[in-house]
């Protein structure tokens, strides 16, 4: 069993193109007070940040999302430009650009994080493929996260062809169970260890409990990270862990399961083994 990946043929990113604000401590924060920091904002969003890694890589990368009529908009446009990556955004009208504020310590560890992405709850898969209908019908892969609702999810996956290659990420524990539908149409999921727990609802699930989970679920392949403790894979019935290289300054975690995913896509559209391809996706 092996996942096919034509790289004649664009990957489209569906959804997840908004504004990341960072807010950093300079020290260890005190809840419930005012803490000194520094605040900034870049472009991001799962699908933004997996369509840039896997442009990065050579990959023929295309993005199909909502924005608002909007100054972050604008800005998102730009960006794809400058990244190569092909544009199919679509404004909104009194819709607002989505944004995601983390907090993070000094050491770059999430404090907390606060999403504004109403603009993915109201979407549907009709206006998405009235606006884009060009994108998906020309790509090998679509690459799935869980922004959107449940039923414009499925409602998406319902319209692929039998040559689709099907990949979805968690973006969060609360958002990550509206895969739930899809689990079996899945040729790869890319997700962490609290979000496979809230999807699979096995709370105390460990990593390789949880690759049987979805395997027996009909998920064809994935990866479960879990920050520094070993990255759990399986491809099929094989299952295997990845411990990660120790890294002795972090900057900041804030979407580093995105390149995780994009990596591993743009590795197997080269030819690469699936367990080659989660350790190159680890590494990045």
């Amino acid at each position: 069993m092996s996942v096919a990946i034509d790289a004649d043929l664009p990957v489209l990113f569906v959804t997840g193109a908004h504004i990341d604000l960072t807010g950093k401590s300079r020290h260890k924060p005190v809840p419930a007070a005012s803490n000194p920091g520094t605040v900034s904002h870049q472009p991001g969003g799962a699908g933004l940040n997996m369509a840039s890694t896997a442009a990065a890589l050579g990959v023929d990368a295309k993005l199909a999302s909502p924005v608002g009529a909007d100054h972050f908009g604008a800005l998102l446009a730009e960006v794809l430009a400058e990244r190569g990556i092909g544009n199919h955004l679509f404004k909104i009208p009194g819709e607002a650009t989505g944004t995601y504020t983390a907090i993070t310590d000094p050491e770059g560890q999430l404090v907390i994080g606060l999403a504004d992405l109403e603009i993915y709850e109201r979407l549907s898969a009709e206006l998405l493929f009235d606006q884009c209908e060009a994108a998906f019908i020309g790509a090998g892969v679509w690459c799935l996260n869980t922004n959107p609702g449940e039923a414009c999810l499925v409602e998406i996956t319902a319209r692929k062809s039998e040559r689709t290659v099907l990949c979805a990420a968690t973006v969060s524990p609360a958002k990550a169970p509206r895969l739930r539908p899809i689990l079996a149409l899945l040729d790869m999921l890319f997700t962490n260890l609290s979000e496979a727990r809230a999807l699979s609802d096995q709370q105390n699930g460990t990593g390789r409990e949880l690759a049987h989970w979805f395997v027996a679920a009909g998920v064809k392949s994935g990866v479960i990270s879990a920050q520094a403790e070993p990255l759990t894979w399986w491809h099929g019935e094989d299952i295997g862990q990845l411990r990660p290289p120790p890294v002795t300054s972090i900057e900041d975690v804030n979407g580093a399961g995105d390149a995780l995913g994009a990596t591993i896509i743009a590795a197997i559209q080269r030819g690469a083994e699936f367990e080659t391809a989660a350790r190159l996706g680890m590494a990045a």
